[in-house]
C-alpha cells in the first residue's frame, strides 16, 4: 500500500521532470540550429554565400535550410555576374579615350576615368568630390544642372586650356531612378576630343580661301590683258608682245600651282610612291647645284660645296625627291639672297643621319614666322614671292617629302644675316640577303 501511494506520488513528478528534460534538449538543439540558419542569413548579407547544410536539419527545418541552400546559390550567381559586369564596364570606362564622368543628384562626382581627370586637369582622384571642384568651366557645369533639372540629354562644345587650348564636345545625359522613367537620380557626361576635327577644318577652310586668291590673281591677269589685246592693243607689236608675255608668265605659274597641289595632294593622301634606294650625298648635291647655277650667276651669287660629302655613307632616299627637295632650298636661297652674296652646300654626319645644310648671306627669317614658313601658301614676303612666280607650297612639299623618307626638316634664320636649312636623312643600311634554302632532296627514280 505505501509503495504504491510513493509511486503515485513520485511517477508524476518523474514525468514532468522528463519531460521538462526532452523539452530542454529539444529547445537546445532547435536554438543551435536556427543559430547555424541565422548565421548563414547574416553571411550572405555579408557576401558570403556559403549555405548551411541540409542533413543537419529534420522537419520544417530541413525544408527553411533547403530553401536557404537555394537561395544562396541563385543570390552567389548573381552576385559573381553582377560583380563581373561591373568590373567590365569599369575596365571599359577607364580605358576609353574619351572622358566619362558620372554625378549624383547632388552634383557629387560618383566615377571618373583617367580620360576625364586629364581632360579637365585634375591630376589626383575626384570621385567623391562636387562637380564645381573639379571642373570650372561654367557652361559644362550648367549643361550637367540642365540635364539633372529637365531629365533630358544635354550637347555642346567646350574648350580647355589657354597655352594649348584642346576642344571637346560633350553630351550630359540624365540617368533616371528606374526604367519606368522616375525621377533623376544622377547625369552622365562623356567628354569627346575634337580638337584634331577642329583643326583640320580650319586647315581645309584656310587652304580653300588661300587657294582662291592664289587662282584669282594670274586668272584676272590673264583674262585682263586678253581683253585689252581684244579691244585694240593687237595692233600695237610692242603692246602686244608684251601682253602676250604676261599671259604667257601668268599661265606657267597656273600650271606650277596646279601641278604643286597635286603633288602635295598625293602626299598627304598617301599616293605618291617612293623609290628607296642608296643615294650618294656628293652626287645629290651636285646634281641640284648644276641644275641652279645658272641662276645664281645671274643674280651675281656664288655656291660654295663642301668638299667633306664626298666621304659620307649613302643614305636612304629617292634621288629624284631628294633632288626636288634641295633644289627648292636653293632655289630659295638664290630668291632671298641680295648681290653680292654667296650659299653654302655643307654635310656631316650625326650618328644614324647625315645632315644637308643650305647656308645663304641673306635677308633671313623673323623669329616670329620661321615655326610657320612650313605651312601651305605661308610666305614672308609675299610680294616678292608672287614676283617670282612661286606658290607658297614648295616648303610645304619639301617637308612631307623629308618625313616620307623619316627625315626631319628645319630651319634656323637671323634677321638681316641669313638663314641655314637642315636636312636630315637616315644612313642606307643594307637589308641581309636571304639564307640559301637547302635543295630538297630528290626522290629515288
Amino acid at each position: 500500500m505505501a509503495n504504491n501511494l510513493l509511486l503515485w506520488i513520485l511517477g508524476p513528478s518523474l514525468l514532468l521532470a522528463a519531460a521538462v528534460f526532452l523539452l530542454r534538449a529539444t529547445s537546445q538543439r532547435f536554438r543551435r540550429r536556427t543559430a547555424v540558419l541565422a548565421r548563414a542569413l547574416r553571411g550572405m548579407a555579408a557576401g558570403d554565400f556559403a549555405p548551411p547544410e541540409p542533413a543537419l536539419f529534420h522537419g520544417d527545418l530541413g525544408d527553411v535550410a533547403r530553401a536557404l541552400a537555394e537561395a544562396s546559390a541563385g543570390l552567389s550567381t548573381t552576385f559573381q555576374r553582377l560583380t563581373s559586369e561591373r568590373d567590365f564596364s569599369a575596365a571599359v570606362l577607364t580605358s576609353m579615350t574619351e572622358g566619362v564622368a558620372v554625378v549624383d543628384g547632388r552634383e557629387r562626382i560618383l566615377f571618373a576615368n583617367h580620360a576625364f581627370a586629364e581632360a579637365v586637369g585634375v591630376a589626383d582622384e575626384c570621385r567623391g568630390l562636387p562637380l564645381l571642384e573639379v571642373v570650372r568651366h561654367s557652361s559644362l557645369i550648367e549643361a550637367v544642372r540642365s540635364a539633372l533639372a529637365s531629365a533630358e540629354m544635354v550637347r555642346a562644345e567646350v574648350e580647355f586650356g589657354t597655352v594649348r587650348p584642346r576642344t571637346f564636345a560633350f553630351t550630359a545625359a540624365p540617368v533616371t531612378a528606374d526604367a519606368a522613367g522616375g525621377g533623376v537620380s544622377g547625369a552622365v557626361l562623356v567628354l569627346h576630343d575634337v580638337t584634331e576635327i577642329r583643326r583640320l577644318e580650319r586647315v581645309r577652310r584656310d587652304f580653300v580661301a588661300n587657294v582662291s586668291h592664289e587662282l584669282r590673281t594670274p586668272l584676272t591677269t590673264i583674262q585682263g590683258f586678253a581683253e585689252t589685246l581684244l579691244g585694240g592693243a593687237l595692233d600695237d607689236p610692242k603692246a602686244r608682245r608684251k601682253f602676250l608675255e604676261i599671259i604667257r608668265d601668268h599661265a606657267a605659274r597656273l600650271g606650277r600651282l596646279t601641278d604643286d597641289l597635286l603633288k602635295l595632294s598625293a602626299i598627304e593622301g598617301g599616293s605618291m610612291t617612293f623609290r628607296m634606294e642608296p643615294v650618294h650625298v656628293s652626287q645629290l648635291i651636285g646634281h641640284c647645284v648644276e641644275a641652279v647655277s645658272l641662276k645664281a650667276e645671274a643674280r651675281g651669287l656664288e655656291i660654295i660645296q663642301d668638299s667633306a660629302a664626298d666621304t659620307l655613307p649613302q643614305v636612304r632616299g629617292d634621288s629624284l625627291r631628294l633632288e626636288e627637295v634641295l633644289k627648292n632650298l636653293l632655289e630659295n636661297a638664290i630668291q632671298y639672297t641680295p648681290s653680292p652674296g654667296s650659299i653654302r652646300i655643307t654635310a656631316a654626319l650625326d650618328g644614324e643621319n647625315a645632315v644637308l645644310c643650305v647656308e645663304d648671306t641673306g635677308i633671313g627669317i623673323p623669329s616670329t614666322d620661321q615655326q610657320r614658313i612650313f605651312e601651305r601658301f605661308y610666305r614672308v614676303d609675299v610680294a616678292r614671292s608672287r614676283e617670282a612666280g612661286g606658290t607658297g607650297l614648295g616648303l610645304a612639299i619639301a617637308k612631307h617629302i623629308v618625313e616620307a623618307h623619316e627625315g626631319r626638316l628645319w630651319v634656323e634664320s637671323e634677321l638681316g644675316k641669313g638663314s641655314r636649312f637642315y636636312v636630315a636623312l637616315p644612313l642606307w643600311h643594307a637589308e641581309p640577303e636571304p639564307a640559301a634554302q637547302p635543295a630538297a632532296p630528290r626522290s629515288a627514280a
